[in-house]
This record gives structure tokens, C-alpha cells and sequence, in this order.
């Protein structure tokens, strides 16, 4: 089948290398090329860097929704498209169409978690389950009818870069099944249920910063929707210490959240609003990730020593 591809960052990459082993990608719709870094040197999406390695054709219209992007000729050409996190809202023209399925890849099980971090979302809520839906794409955000879902469960050590890995390796096989079916016509799409839609907003910096007068499970949520990448974060002094490899834990009689109960081989364990967190790898601002214990022993942190909440 003849499709065209749109999608911008690293998550998208497998999905795109998939599409292209199994069927004809005319063309693969990118953002264009930005500053990114501490230098805000101008880079390729991974996308764009993988489509190139590819061999195939890249397009990075600055606005999709411009008219003119639906005359381009692979669009005009495409007998389906597909979706894997572009970045920006298609226009009515390129929502799908019954001569032209548009398939969008989300990682949720929709309704539920609509919006751009359906994954870090799912982490902060304390959600045991998840899954990742193949849908047609409609006007409004994640609201098309329903082709394919299937359930995909947290795991406790799960933190949104495993979580990414684990939906990835699922939706590749889905979206396959999805674009099985659209080419032979049986791709049936079934319509959202509107009453049981919840939103994944983006993640805002500040939800980043570590309240230690949180109770211990709801920190250590915070920790792996954060990890790898940003980095939830807490501070010592004038020191910002990202935190990443959680685990709740019992706490002690007394102590104030955000005191370091103990330093064992495994890590940090900090006293939060109710429980404890077990921290097992640290990060010190301008550092590489570490074991925590190891950042501990050189930092001369002992029982008592308490940490602050990552706003102050």
C-alpha cells in the first residue's frame, strides 16, 4: 500500500522503519529542523535523520494545516497515511477520509488520556494499566473512531522510558494488524465514548520540583513519569539533584520529610509525607547519572542530613 508517514521524534522512529519494511512510503512528513541542546545547534528530527537513512523522500512544512500542503504529489498520491507523534493538528483536508484512512498511533487507551503525554500522565496517576490505540484521525485531538486497542500493564519499576519501549514494541504490531485491514477494506472504526474522555496535558516544568511532604507512593509516580528525561528533581543547599530508580518503603518514627533515613548499597532512602522513598540513582546538575549511594559516600551524606523540596 502507498503511504505517507508523519511523525517528528524518537519514539516515532521504530513505527517509521516498520511502515517502511512492509509497505510503499511515498513520503515522510516532518517538523522542521530546530535548535536543540545547550549549543541550540539547528538539528533533523529523528525522524527526518531516520527517513533519510531510509532513502526516502522528507517534507517539513512549517504549517500542515497550509493549503497548498495537501497539492504536494505524495499526499495527492497516498492511498492512506499514517501518524506516529508529529506535533502538529492536521487540517480537515488531511483527516481521514473514506478513499484516504489517516491511522493515528496513541499511546492510551482511548478515551482515556488524550493529549501529548498520555504515558508521563498515566505514570503520575498511579496507573497500573495502559495500552495503545490505532485510530482514524479526526479535527478534534485523539477523538477519531476506534480501529484496533490493546492493553498493555505497568509495571512497578516501569518509568516513562521503559513505558515508551514497551508501548512501542505493542504498537508496531498493531498498527500493522490496522494497516492489514485498511487495505482490505475491513478496518471498522467504532466511535469514542465522549463521557468516559480524560485529558494528558503536557508536562509542566514546575511538576518536576519533589515534595517531600508528599506521601512516598505519589513521589515515587513523579519520579519515573519524569525519568529519563527531564528529571524530577529535588535540592540540597545551592545543589539541584535529579532523582530517578524509585521505590517505596517503610519510614521511621519522627523524621522529617525529606531526611535521609538511611544510605545502603542500594540507594538513598528519604522520608516523605507518609512512607519513605528508596532513591537509586541520582544525577547532580552539570553531572552524569550515578548510583545514588556512590554520590552519598563522596558528598559525606549521612542519616539526618534532610533534603528540600525541589520548588524552594
Amino acid at each position: 500500500m502507498k503511504l505517507v508517514f508523519f511523525g517528528t521524534p524518537e519514539c516515532a522512529v521504530p513505527f517509521l522503519q516498520r511502515v517502511a519494511a512492509e509497505h510503499e512510503v511515498l513520503a515522510v512528513v516532518t517538523q522542521p529542523d530546530r535548535p536543540q541542546g545547550r549549543g541550540r545547534r539547528v538539528e533533523a528530527s529523528p525522524v527526518k535523520q531516520a527517513a533519510l537513512a531510509l532513502g526516502l523522500p522528507v517534507l517539513q512544512p512549517r504549517r500542515v494545516r497550509a493549503a497548498s500542503v495537501c497539492a504536494l504529489p505524495p499526499l495527492q498520491e497516498a492511498e492512506a497515511f499514517v501518524v506516529v507523534a508529529y506535533g502538529q493538528i492536521l487540517s480537515r483536508n488531511l483527516c481521514s477520509q473514506p478513499d484516504r484512512p489517516v491511522l493515528n498511533v496513541h499511546f492510551s487507551l482511548l478515551p482515556d488520556l488524550r493529549g501529548s503525554a498520555p504515558v508521563q500522565r498515566a505514570l503520575l496517576g498511579g496507573r497500573q494499566t495502559t495500552g495503545v490505540t490505532i485510530q482514524y484521525v479526526a479535527e478534534a485531538v485523539d477523538s477519531g473512531d476506534v480501529v484496533l486497542q490493546q492493553e498493555v500493564p505497568i509495571a512497578p519499576q516501569d518509568d516513562a522510558g521503559a513505558l515508551f519501549a514497551h508501548l512501542t514494541e505493542v504498537g508496531q504490531d498493531l498498527l500493522s494488524q490496522a494497516l492489514y485491514l485498511v487495505e482490505r477494506g475491513a478496518a471498522v472504526g467504532v466511535p469514542q465514548d465522549e463521557s468516559r474522555a480524560t485529558l494528558a496535558p503536557p508536562l509542566r516544568p514546575e511538576e518536576a520540583a519533589v515534595d517531600w511532604t508528599r506521601p512516598a507512593v505519589e513521589i515515587s509516580n513523579q519520579i519515573r513519569a519524569f525519568s529519563p528525561q527531564p528529571g524530577a528533581y529535588c535540592s540540597y543547599q545551592s545543589l539541584r539533584l535529579k532523582l530517578f530508580s524509585p521505590r517505596t518503603e517503610e519510614s521511621a518514627i519522627g523524621a522529617e520529610p525529606g531526611e535521609i533515613l538511611a544510605v545502603t548499597t542500594e540507594g538513598l532512602l528519604v522520608q516523605a509525607g507518609e512512607g519513605a522513598v528508596l532513591v537509586g540513582e541520582v544525577q547532580p546538575a552539570g553531572k552524569r547519572r550515578m548510583p545514588a549511594a556512590a554520590f552519598a559516600r563522596g558528598a559525606r551524606w549521612e542519616s539526618g542530613t534532610i533534603l528540600h523540596s525541589g520548588a524552594q
